[in-house]
C-alpha cells in the first residue's frame, strides 16, 4: 500500500473518531438539558451548563442557561433554587411549608372595641342601673364594666333607664319629630340624646 493510501486512511480513521466524540458530546448534552428540578407539584425544566458550584452548592448562571435566574443551587441535586431560604430537598421543607400555609390560612380574631363609661355619662350610671334592676343584681352583680355592656346591648333596645336624667319613654313622647324617624327603636332615642339632644335642650325625664 502506498504512503498517500496510508495516510488517507488514516486520516479517515481520526475523522470518524472525532464524529463519534462529537456524537456522544451531543446526545449527553441533549439528554443533561432536560434536566428536570421538581418543587413539589410544579415542576421547573432547566437546561444544564458548565461550571462549579460554590461551598453552598450555589452555582453562578450569569447567561441564565439553566432559566432560574442568575444564581441557582446543586449541591448533589439537579439545579434549583431555594424559595425562601428552603432547599426543596430538605425532608423538612414540606412538612415546614405545610405549617406556614395552616398558619396563615387560620382565620385572624379581632378584639371588640371595649366599651368607656365616660362615653355614656349622659344615659346611664351603674349604681342607678344596679340599684333599680333587681334582676341584673344576681344574673350580673355590681361590676360597672358588665352593667355597662348589658345596658348597650340590651338595656337599651328594652327601654331600661340607666340613671336618673333619662327617661327613653319620656324622651319619646315629647318629641315627636323623633318618634316619626325612629319609630319603636328604642335604641335610637338614647344615641340621639347622646349626640344632639342634650345639647338642644330636649325634655328627657
Amino acid at each position: 500500500m502506498s504512503t498517500e493510501k496510508k495516510i488517507t486512511k488514516r486520516n479517515s480513521g481520526l475523522k470518524l473518531k472525532r464524529g463519534k466524540k462529537i456524537a456522544l458530546f451531543l446526545a449527553a448534552f441533549l439528554i443533561l438539558g432536560c434536566t428536570q428540578t421538581k418543587y413539589g407539584n410544579n415542576v421547573i425544566t432547566a437546561q444544564a451548563h458548565s461550571g462549579r458550584t460554590d461551598s453552598q452548592g450555589g452555582h453562578r448562571d450569569n447567561k441564565n442557561k439553566s432559566g432560574l435566574g442568575s444564581y441557582h443551587y446543586h449541591h448533589g441535586y439537579s439545579a434549583h433554587l431555594h424559595p425562601g431560604g428552603v432547599c426543596p430537598y430538605d425532608n423538612n421543607s414540606n412538612s415546614n411549608a405545610t405549617s406556614t400555609k395552616q398558619n396563615s390560612s387560620a382565620p385572624e380574631t379581632k378584639s371588640e372595641a371595649v366599651l368607656k363609661v365616660e362615653d355614656y355619662k349622659l344615659i346611664f350610671e351603674s349604681t342607678y342601673y344596679y340599684n333599680n334592676n333587681p334582676d341584673l343584681q344576681t344574673t350580673i352583680g355590681s361590676n360597672g364594666q358588665k352593667l355597662l355592656e348589658h345596658f348597650v346591648n340590651n338595656g337599651m333596645a328594652e327601654g331600661r333607664r340607666g340613671c336618673s336624667t333619662f327617661d327613653v319613654k319620656v324622651y319619646k313622647d315629647n318629641n315627636s319629630d323623633l318618634a316619626a324617624l325612629y319609630g319603636d327603636d328604642l335604641k335610637k332615642y338614647y344615641e340621639h340624646y347622646m349626640n344632639c339632644g342634650y345639647n338642644e335642650q330636649r325634655v328627657a325625664y
